[in-house]
């Protein structure tokens, strides 16, 4: 899989339009309210990678964040986002921004956020760890970054997965695949790629980046979400690590 084929899902008007309804409709949700406030100070300066059309960046400077910097790898996204935070009357920075190629200087941010699963919507997994190295050359010390993932051993997917490992080891697998846990799935709008891992998998790219892991919990185990929000997304693991 191409990043410019992912790009390209997150440049379609339509899918622009669908996030820029989630902002306004589906908002923060609680569980991601309960952890930026747990690990973030007001007073943070902090890094959205992945914004889409401002859903997370725009609430935060709605409860007060006044150091909130949003980006995003595709220049459609940023610029609905920014329509969105002018007719609030928000103030925060946005910037197109690749998160495998961060565009600030070295220990810049006390937080970075990535939500909804958009590391995992990073292609192969070598571009994946690049993106995670970014992200720790950003934080200062002692800074968090807060994510979600899929996670792949849960039971409910286990057929799924068994199904998909078959496919794999008879080399009969979707052939725009790069390893086994790649989904590419047909959306309203396109096809949607993602990456589904294993929490082996993502503990062994966090310890070989240097992270240290604060917290993981499933969404449903850190709040009860509102039924827009059930709607707009599956169950996800919420994780917290720290530079030190």
């Amino acid at each position: 899989m191409d990043s410019e084929t992912v790009k390209s899902y997150f440049q379609n008007p339509r899918v622009v339009a669908d996030y820029a309804r989630a902002a306004e409709d589906v908002g923060l949700w609680e569980s991601e309210r309960i952890l930026i406030e747990k690990y973030i100070s007001k007073d943070a300066r902090v890094l959205e990678l992945g914004c889409g059309a401002g859903r997370v960046a725009n609430a935060m400077a709605g409860m007060g964040y006044g150091g909130v910097v949003a980006t995003d790898f595709s220049p459609e996204m940023v610029e609905a986002a920014e329509k969105i935070a002018l007719s609030k009357g928000l103030s925060l920075e946005f910037k197109v921004c690749d998160a495998t190629r961060i565009c600030f200087e070295s220990s810049a941010f006390e937080a970075v956020v990535f939500a909804f699963n958009g590391l995992m919507q990073i292609p192969r997994r070598a571009r994946r760890l690049k993106a995670l190295r970014e992200i720790y050359r950003v934080l200062k010390p002692g800074g968090v970054f807060i994510f979600t993932t899929h996670e792949r051993d849960v039971p409910e997917h286990a057929q799924y997965w068994q199904a998909e490992q078959k496919q794999w080891a008879s080399g009969s697998q979707n052939p725009l695949l790069d390893e086994y846990g790649d989904i590419f799935y047909a959306g309203d709008h396109g096809n949607i790629f993602i990456h589904s891992p294993s929490e082996a998998e993502v503990s062994a790219a966090l310890e070989k980046v240097g992270f240290s892991e604060q917290f993981k919990a499933g969404r449903s185990q850190i709040a009860r979400e509102s039924n827009k929000v059930l709607e707009f997304s599956d169950n996800c693991i919420f994780r917290v690590v720290k530079k030190f």
